[in-house]
């Protein structure tokens, strides 16, 4: 009996790290980054183990943060972009530990005074960056419209602040910039990339279809 028991106890331990990604994610994954990667170097790289690897980052971010492993799409595709942009070895972000990462996001959401504040503060000095694409002001301006869809949810509020993070962390204005926009892009759903406006608000919600990025209805 002990040793069934133990063994019951071990089965349901290994269920969520045996979880699958579900194919439209991994699909959607390849293609909004395949769209952000359009016209860089980077877009003749192929795919390897990317998108387990941004999976597996992401589950154990949420397990960290919200003591659960339920992440949402905008969770996978960060880390999946993550671990495609500068790898994720050993559990880490831009070459830090993700438990590091966490602990500065949370200090970050303290310091600027909760989710809705920081996100009305990343948007202000967004729009104040010296972005000659024009991206910069017009991200500022239409994710400011509705500060909810950064700061109401619990992941998406700790998402941004790793998004700022990142960006504020880039040599340049212009970088800054472009950082935050591909990230934040991946939490609002539509924004500006250079001189082009991406949707990607349903690119992972048909079915057994090949998912879409679509131009913005401006």
């Amino acid at each position: 009996m002990v040793v069934l028991l133990a063994f019951v106890v071990l089965l349901f331990a290994a269920l969520p790290a045996a979880a699958q990604i579900p194919p439209e994610w991994e699909a959607a994954a390849q293609s909004v980054i395949g769209e952000l990667e359009k016209d860089t170097p980077r877009a003749a790289k192929p795919w390897t183990g990317e998108t387990r690897q941004g999976w597996t980052l992401a589950r154990n971010w949420r397990q960290h943060n919200n003591g659960n492993v339920e992440i949402i799409l905008a969770e996978y595709l960060t880390f999946t972009l993550l671990c495609r942009e500068s790898g994720c070895g050993g559990g880490t972000v831009e070459g830090k530990p993700y438990v590091e990462m966490a602990q500065r996001v949370k200090a970050l959401r303290a310091e600027q005074g909760g989710p809705y504040a920081l996100a009305g503060n990343a948007h202000a000095w967004l729009a104040a960056l010296d972005d000659p694409t024009g991206a910069a002001a017009r991200n500022a301006a239409l994710w400011n419209q509705d500060i909810d869809v950064a700061a109401a949810d619990f992941a998406t509020g700790n998402l941004y602040a790793l998004y700022w993070l990142l960006a504020r962390a880039r040599p340049s204005p212009s970088d800054q910039a472009a950082t935050f926009a591909r990230f934040a892009l991946l939490v609002q759903g539509r924004g500006w990339i250079g001189p082009r406006c991406l949707d990607i608000s349903k690119v992972a919600t048909v079915l057994d279809a090949p998912p879409k990025v679509e131009t913005c209805q401006r």
